[in-house]
């Protein structure tokens, strides 16, 4: 297998990562190989088995879309019993969950000590979609190391020892399994096809730090206790029991039901108002002390994709008038399921009805939508033709969605005082290069529209922390249109020193023997910049924006970590490890015995002044 050209021109792949959260709720069982269907909805210590809450998320790539079958999800205990979580065939894009994560399935199941686990993928009608140099969508065909179409996978993982899964009766445990999608595929656009070589890492109560989602029809309410009750059905499944869970909301809980804004408890009672099978999603945070869903925000009826209207979402890549074109679109037919459309012309009017996503008390316009935003809209498909999609939503509904770009920093926001503003030389919009983007008529006049190079942001706060040239990832809503600058107002802001930078790099087959000057476990392994053969890819990533390795002003970078998930592919067999001491002794004695290194992946924040990584997370693929 080649890992090809890993860098933007082939599309860098993105990490999908599959949560698995176990909340330990029973007793005693006996071995079982099917899956149990008691109800997960209130789990309690006096249940008979366990209670498995699954969740999917990804992390940020140039996938523009990852669609796969799902068909079977199974975990092992240490005396062989092999429990199957997954009622039904599921189709998943993993490329939609780059910011938030989705539960699967909540499944009861007996108690005990897992030791493995694996997912079985089909790729037989799988949509995986990449970006080209210029930023446009192209469609590849999934193949394995011989250049064979690709069709099922199973992908298997083994627990560190020290760290495997223990379902007790009443203890909630989070595990967490990972695809890694940067490790797992390499993309070749010369001949439109991805190479396919699953990785998949796995660790146990992980932090769970993004948004949750869940969705499904609406089961019942409970006024009293602030909370309703959904079935769950993930990513438009029709058909299986996926089991029901509980939606705890509070006073600051968001509603937006049949276009609608509420919060609180009128939020509650328009839901119940709304009636039973009532389409919801809800977004918000898991709490596993108490196994506790709390909501953030709650959509429901026809403020939601799938009902009667069609629906897009994408970002929007030009304004003219009350034109729009939206780019990377999700397409949701009326009543059908969701497929990828990587552009879709929009008709606005008047009559449209635009919310934003969080402000219920909020009151928004057709103006409010600009060049860069991020919107869901609903309307009526008027041309279905692939090529030239056009939705008419003059009478529809628009959300403005959370937004996020990712850039460096040109004027750094002040020390002090009530408000906070800074400048960005913006790379990427929703992961596509800004020269894709139309920015004429989002000033308030030609001579103050939006300028990429020094996109003016506002934040709420004063941030502390954040230097000049300092990689930053920016999330909130664009200006309205017309109105620039400033540009963009922030809500959050993450910078690249602390987290999220990706260092990669791929070589040849055979690999190379000699990737590391140095190894240690204390000091870090140091890269050998001179490896050979020359690596196909050697760069350090953050937020999109690739920096070659050879580049960095310090000479060569060291990755260092103490605890975190450190995983060795070899030979078809995934070994995880929850220390960077046991991962580099491994990885030492494997190197001794012979083998060499197709792969290395680190993910942690990159201090620039010392080019050192502090990873959580590393993925090394031996041949």
């Amino acid at each position: 297998m080649s890992f090809g050209n890993f860098a933007r021109e082939a599309s860098r792949a993105c990490l999908a990562l599959l949560f698995i959260s176990l909340a330990a709720c029973g007793g005693s069982s006996t071995a079982t190989t099917g899956l149990n269907t008691t109800d997960c909805t209130k789990p309690s210590a006096s249940d008979q088995n366990g209670c498995a809450y699954v969740n999917l998320t990804d992390a940020t790539g140039d996938f523009l879309s990852y669609t796969v079958n799902v068909t079977g999800l199974t975990l092992t205990r240490a005396d062989g019993t092999v429990v199957n979580v997954l009622p039904a065939s599921t189709m998943v894009d993993f490329a939609q969950y780059s910011d938030l994560s989705e539960f699967l399935t909540l499944a009861s199941m007996p108690p005990g000590t897992y030791i493995s686990g694996t997912i079985t993928l089909d790729y037989t009608n799988a949509d995986i979609q990449v970006t080209d140099s210029t930023g446009n969508a192209v469609q590849v065909s999934p193949v394995d190391a011989n250049g064979n179409a690709v069709t099922t996978l199973t992908l298997a993982i083994n627990l560190d020892n020290t760290a495997a899964l223990v379902l007790l009766p009443g203890v909630p445990r989070l595990f967490q399994v990972d695809f890694d999608l940067a490790a797992s595929n390499s993309v070749d656009l010369t001949h439109d096809t991805v190479t396919v070589q699953p990785f998949l890492v796995a660790s146990v109560d992980p932090n769970l730090s993004n948004q949750v989602q869940v969705r499904g029809p609406l089961l019942a309410v409970d006024s009293t206790g602030s909370d309703f009750t959904l079935g769950l059905h993930p990513f438009f499944a029709v058909n299986g029991n996926y089991g029901n869970l509980r939606v705890f909301t509070d006073t600051s809980t968001t509603f937006d039901i049949n276009q609608t804004t509420y919060s609180g408890s009128a939020g509650l009672t328009a839901l119940a108002a709304a009636g039973a099978t009532t389409a919801v999603i809800a977004k918000g945070t898991f709490n596993f002390s108490n196994h506790e869903f709390q909501a953030t925000e709650v959509d429901a009826g026809s403020s939601v994709p799938g009902g009667t209207l069609d629906a897009a979402e994408g970002v929007v890549l030009s304004r003219s008038g009350n034109s729009i074109v939206l780019r990377g679109a999700t397409l949701y037919r009326a009543g059908q399921t969701a497929v990828f459309r990587d552009s879709v012309a929009v008709t606005l009017g008047t009559s449209t009805k635009v919310h934003e996503a969080g402000s219920p008390s909020g009151s928004f316009d057709i103006s409010d939508i600009s060049v860069g935003q991020r919107l869901l809209v609903f309307g009526t498909l008027t041309n279905t033709n692939p090529a030239s999609l056009a939705l008419d939503a003059s009478t529809g509904f628009a959300r403005l969605q959370y937004t996020k770009f990712d850039g460096s920093v040109t004027a750094a926001p002040a020390a002090s005082g009530g408000g906070g503003a800074m400048a960005v030389d913006v790379k990427f919009i929703e992961g596509r290069p800004v020269s894709m983007f139309s920015f004429a008529g989002t000033g308030t006049s030609s001579g103050t529209d939006a300028t990429p190079s020094s996109y003016q942001v506002s934040l709420p706060s004063v941030l502390s922390g954040i230097a000049v040239n300092d990689p930053v990832r920016v999330w909130g809503f664009v200006t309205p249109f017309g109105s620039a600058p400033p540009d963009f107002n922030g809500t959050t802001v993450a910078d690249y020193v602390n987290a999220n930078g990706l260092l990669a790099m791929a070589w040849a087959n055979p690999g190379s023997a000699n990737v590391f000057t140095s190894m240690s476990s204390t000091s870090g392994v140091v890269i050998n910049l001179a490896s050979t053969p020359t690596p196909l890819v050697s760069e350090l990533v953050q937020g999109g924006i690739p920096t070659p390795l050879s580049s960095l002003t310090n000479g060569a970078p060291t990755v260092k970590a103490t605890l975190g998930v450190f995983a060795i592919a070899q030979n078809g067999v995934v070994q995880v490890h929850v220390t960077y001491a046991g991962f580099l002794s491994d990885l030492t004695a494997r190197l001794n015995g012979g083998a060499k290194i197709r792969g290395f992946f680190a993910r942690g924040g990159f201090d620039s002044t010392t080019d050192t990584m502090t990873s959580t997370q590393v993925a090394v693929v031996l041949q």
